[in-house]
């Protein structure tokens, strides 16, 4: 790989969307999230129940301030940790406010200890955030973190300068290059790697072209959109073919072509709920799969076929054939062949028209 294609990388890198809700589906759909959830709410009690200890047995120096400070470490660890423990996976904002109110939490323990050695050797703590940035967050917060942990460090070491007779300055440099190296230099490399990893997966269930779920990804979609559907919520599928795309392609050139598919493609996302299952099928034809009533059906399917027939040039219309299943099961072999049929039946009526299949079991 040469240096413009590595720094085509680094820069795309940075400029990633960052896909937090994507992470957090995978881990749901894994079954992980709890067991997070809990792990990191103990890492937060541990904090807590040591800051505790420290309000009654400081470390090294025994003042009213130091007291007070280890009280407000325990405090707010035990309510970080309540938050984690009692409180649904938050939001992307809220998870970062957490990692810049738990960063400081953790250098304000490692001050408290009132020695400048026993601060650096405290400031490594700061990993645990850090290995939370890498996998669920982006690189931008990943840089805030780092120059949180760049600032603590530095602080530490002109308060190891300063307090320090003879080789201060010495044992203040060695020092920093050690926690920097821990808290700094390994975690971008883990991310970038991680993201490496985390592209090449969506890349891999992912349509080139209209950016939609390819068939390959579909199961593990609709394993996530069962796990997350109502209870009273049926499974239904819509297959949607472009009507005369062959057409288009021939008379207009296959770049027309494509962009006669990811128009159709963004107007079908838009047309349904954010949690629906959208795949290109293959060719011209896409693939929704959603929970609903069963009654809200052909109106979505209404609302796909008006949404691409919008006028645009080129103009194109659907097909849409729909199947609902009102079995309580998480598969599809009934309601995909049942909406296919149903399809060809709106294809065989000319075009441009939604027909509904008989309920599929």
């Amino acid at each position: 790989m040469g240096d413009g294609a590595r720094g085509d990388l680094l820069l795309q890198w940075w400029r990633q969307r960052d896909d937090y809700e994507w992470r957090i589906e995978f881990l749901r759909s894994q079954g992980m999230l709890p067991v997070l959830r809990y792990l990191i709410a103990g890492i937060g009690a541990v904090l807590g129940l040591l800051g505790a200890i420290n309000v009654f047995f400081p470390p090294v120096n025994d003042t009213t301030l130091i007291r007070a400070g280890w009280a407000v470490v325990s405090i707010g660890s035990l309510a970080w940790s309540a938050r984690w423990a009692l409180r649904p996976w938050p939001s992307e904002r809220v998870s970062a406010l957490l990692v810049a109110y738990v960063d400081v939490i953790m250098t304000l323990s490692a001050l408290l200890f009132g020695d400048a050695n026993l601060a650096m050797s405290g400031i490594p703590i700061l990993l645990c955030a850090g290995g939370y940035v890498v996998f669920f967050h982006g690189p931008k917060l990943h840089v805030a973190h780092i120059l949180w942990c760049v600032v603590s460090v530095l602080g530490i070491a002109v308060w190891m300068v300063l307090s320090s007779d003879g080789y201060g300055l010495q044992v203040a440099v060695s020092r920093s290059v050690i926690a920097l190296a821990v808290t700094v230099c390994i975690l971008p490399a883990l991310q970038f790697g991680f993201w490496l990893l985390q592209s090449s997966s969506i890349q891999s269930v992912t349509d080139p072209l209209t950016e939609l779920t390819n068939r390959r990804g579909l199961d593990a979609a609709v394993r996530r959109l069962n796990d997350s559907a109502a209870p009273d919520t049926d499974l239904c599928a819509l297959l949607i073919d472009v009507d005369g795309f062959k057409a288009v392609n021939d008379d207009l050139g296959h770049v027309v072509g494509d962009q006669v598919l990811i128009r159709t493609a963004r107007r079908i996302r838009a047309s349904v709920c954010p949690h629906a299952v959208v795949v290109r099928w293959g060719g011209e034809e896409f693939l929704v799969v959603d929970r609903i009533m069963a009654d809200q059906a052909p109106w979505v399917a209404e609302r796909i076929r008006a949404s691409v027939a919008v006028p645009d040039e080129p103009r194109v219309t659907v097909s849409v054939g729909v199947a609902v299943c009102t079995e309580p099961v998480s598969g599809l072999d009934g309601v995909i062949p049942a909406a296919d049929r149903a399809m060809y039946e709106a294809k065989a009526l000319g075009g441009d028209c939604v027909v509904m299949a008989e309920k599929a079991h």
